[in-house]
């Protein structure tokens, strides 16, 4: 059952799921102003691998936030002008609550929010999951440039090596996007497919196509976008 939170607690579960994301990370907040406890947490999630993704939607980033963002080296932007939402949630659990992504607001102001379990709420969890899906297909993404590598590694001589079993590795999980084997019957990497198990639900909407890659509503049963689709037959 979702559980009630106030300003502290609100802080304290927002870290908690930065900190318990395993594949994927999702922070929805008009306003981005992130303390450094939190952006330490980034830094950490993103370093383990997690896909991060962060929507904004008030186009004034300062540009010492701009700089820290890209040190997150799996982070996707996007900007939606229109948004009024503050929802962060990793694969388990979720927080809606009226708190954006901003320092000032964590120390100053008193909010609300709900902590919502995605196996004991079902229906809340994957209800603002679809709406986060639905805000995200009508986003512009922002280019997140990065520092340059040193000139040595563009050299001719360097190769990046790549075990063999990575050349397998030509689809996408449609949950959290990782680089999976192409193979249309299995369309999740084995802890997304893990997850999906326990409610076996064929019609559950998720996130990208198995074979391109790009943003699409896909399901187990229709994994591709219509042009892969096509493309195969």
């Amino acid at each position: 059952m979702a559980e009630f939170l106030t300003t502290y607690g609100i802080s304290y579960h927002i870290e908690n799921i930065i900190m318990g994301a395993r594949k994927q990370l999702t922070l929805v907040s008009p306003y981005l102003q992130i303390s450094k406890t939190l952006m330490e947490r980034l830094k950490d999630a993103s370093n383990n691998r997690v896909s991060i993704i962060i929507i904004y939607g008030k186009d004034d980033l300062k540009a010492s936030e701009m700089e820290a963002l890209t040190s997150l080296n799996n982070l996707q932007l996007f900007f939606f002008e229109n948004l009024h939402a503050k929802c962060y949630f990793n694969e388990d659990r979720m927080v809606i609550t009226s708190m954006n992504m901003y320092e000032f607001s964590e120390k100053n102001n008193r909010e609300m929010g709900v902590l919502i379990d995605r196996f004991k709420d079902r229906n809340l969890y994957e209800n603002a999951y679809s709406e986060t899906s639905s805000i995200l297909q009508s986003a512009e993404e922002i280019k997140v440039k990065r520092p340059q590598k040193s000139s040595y590694f563009k050299s001719s001589f360097w190769r990046p090596i790549v075990p063999k079993a990575e050349k397998k590795k030509n689809g996408y999980c449609i949950r959290c996007t990782e680089r999976i084997e192409l193979n249309i019957e299995m369309p999740y990497c084995e802890d997304c497919f893990s997850i999906w198990e326990r409610y076996s639900n064929p019609e559950y909407k998720e996130n990208v196509c198995h074979k391109c890659g790009k943003n699409e509503y896909t399901t187990i049963e229709k994994p591709e976008c219509y042009s892969c689709f096509i493309e195969r037959r």
